[in-house]
């Protein structure tokens, strides 16, 4: 109670409950943010349900005996661009390499590229 007064003397009001605007205030709040929570919610798992489907039309990977990946395939099967062969050795020069590669152009749309470590570039694979 002493700290109490003398934060009356001081002028400072101290308040251990909320008005009635307050609570309304809160409530609605808490109903609206349930409301796009949900809504949220339900638009991942709608999305979740359709993610292995795509994955599955944009990466391929082959499987060594052993079940270790080897290599991913990544791009599109329908032939308008170049599918990039990543390995777990990849170099970073190759890495680089990717930002200035166009997939799209007519000498490599269609095939499946692979980094040449002797001609430091990405070159088209013999098999598909």
């Amino acid at each position: 109670m002493e700290l109490k007064d003398e934060f009356d003397k001081r002028g400072v009001r101290v308040q251990n409950h909320l008005s009635p605007e307050q609570l309304a205030l809160g409530f609605a709040l808490g109903n609206f943010s349930l409301a796009f929570i949900q809504a949220l919610g339900k638009q991942a798992a709608d999305g979740a349900v359709k993610l292995p489907k795509r994955v599955s039309d944009l990466a391929r990977k082959r499987v060594r005996r052993k079940g270790e990946p080897d290599e991913y395939r990544i791009g599109v099967r329908d032939g308008s661009a170049a599918m990039i062969t990543i390995t777990a050795d990849l170099p970073d020069e190759a890495r680089l390499a990717l930002l200035d590669l166009d997939v799209t152009a007519d000498e490599v749309r269609g095939k499946v590229l692979r980094w040449d470590s002797s001609a430091s570039a990405w070159r088209p694979a013999d098999d598909k």
